[in-house]
């Protein structure tokens, strides 16, 4: 039986805890702070697998525990792509296993595969522009999204004519405009939109509740107990 660790225990941290129980693993810890940490980490010692769900600030150093450890991790939590080349070294060098992504929605990774498809396909399409749109609850501390960004670069890599994202409108033509909202409690919305004079073409996937970034999160850490490496979600989402 898997033995797993819930690092960061919020909503997202006890959707992937239903998730655990009805798939028979066997939680071994739950942590979500520092006290936390001090009063399970030989429970945490035991585990498999954790499944990292926590904050910006709190994920580096997660994240740390688990490789110094030698404790496979999925990781979801975003906003530290500004020191991925980082964590991805630390954990090379301490030979661990790492599955990382800004979304674990398998409908959310088809939906980016076929966003790739339609950017090759604008490169002989010059009349559209494109523009990114997110909406997520009033609670997430980033903006934009880390989906949107992915988004936007899976774009950035396969449309020529476009070579960075904003998160301000601008006059750039080679930037793409991403705009976010946060509000109420909507668990994940991302459009991507072409437009031209005469016509628009969006596409869209809408998250209706958290569970389905649990069950992909769930269904890697399995996956992960058996394979070694690191790999981002999207590249072995069609796998697991």
């Amino acid at each position: 039986m898997i033995k797993v660790s819930i690092l960061g225990y919020g909503k997202m941290g006890k959707e992937i805890e239903k998730v655990v129980i009805r798939e028979g693993m066997t939680i071994v810890a739950r942590i979500d702070n520092e006290e936390d940490w001090t009063s399970q980490q030989d429970a945490f010692l035991t585990s498999d697998v954790a499944i990292e769900f926590s904050t910006p600030s709190t994920v580096l150093k997660n994240l740390s525990r688990c490789f110094k450890a030698n404790i496979p991790v999925v990781c979801g939590t975003t906003g530290w792509t500004n020191v991925e080349a980082d964590v991805l070294k630390q954990c090379r060098e301490t030979s661990n296993a790492l599955v990382y992504g800004s979304n674990f929605s398998i409908g959310a990774n088809m939906f980016m595969k076929i966003n790739e498809v339609m950017a090759q396909l604008m490169n002989k399409q010059e009349q559209y522009d494109v523009m990114i749109e997110e909406t997520h609850h009033a609670a997430k501390k980033d903006a934009p999204s880390g989906t949107a960004i992915s988004i936007a670069n899976i774009i950035i890599n396969q449309l020529d004519r476009k070579k960075d994202w904003t998160l301000e409108d601008d006059s750039d033509a080679a930037d793409i405009n991403i705009v976010a909202h946060r509000f109420g409690e909507e668990t994940g919305t991302h459009a991507v939109k072409y437009s031209s004079d005469d016509d628009c073409i969006i596409l869209c996937h809408k998250a209706f509740n958290r569970a389905i970034f649990a069950q992909g999160a769930v269904r890697a850490a399995r996956w992960l107990c058996k394979n070694k490496g690191i790999y981002p979600f999207h590249e072995i989402f069609l796998q697991i």
